[in-house]
């Protein structure tokens, strides 16, 4: 691939302006795994441990002609690739931040079964988390495109 010098100063631009509202893109982060990573593994018709062990699948991509079941399986393969696109994103973070997501949102670990996890106390976990959270959304945004970005900006 071949750098166009212009957008590459628009990229590094678009850096120094960006103002990230890092509790505001917790939540989202938060209300993802919450509501919407549930929905996709029902739609993708996978369990909790999918996302321990992203599997890559020879399924067709096929777009929708409008007959209902191919709709269904359409959206059945997005799911899927979404939660792929959610190991791969995790697997991008720093160790100690995928081992916070994935004990809150995957595990459902409580809050001191954590903090004894990563030998903290609990403000300091909450900094962490609020932390992991945000990279979860500077590296969802990149490996997912077609989802909404979850960050907030002031």
């Amino acid at each position: 691939m071949e750098i166009d010098m212009t957008k590459a100063e628009e990229f590094v631009n678009w850096f120094e302006g960006i103002d990230v509202d890092t509790i505001a893109t917790s939540a989202n982060v938060r209300k993802f795994f919450k509501q919407d990573y549930q929905r996709l593994m029902r739609v993708a018709g996978v369990g909790n441990s999918f996302i321990k062990s992203p599997v890559i699948t020879d399924e067709p991509k096929a777009p929708s002609f409008g007959n209902n079941l191919e709709e269904r399986i359409v959206k059945r393969v997005y799911a899927k690739e979404t939660l792929e696109r959610v190991g791969e994103a995790l697997n991008t973070l720093r160790d100690e931040s995928k081992k916070i997501l994935v004990s809150v949102y995957v595990d459902d670990l409580n809050s001191w079964e954590i903090c004894e996890l990563l030998g903290c106390e609990k403000a300091q976990y909450q900094l962490k988390k609020r932390k992991a959270e945000n990279e979860f959304a500077d590296a969802f945004e990149t490996c997912c495109p077609w989802w909404k970005d979850l960050h907030e900006y002031k």
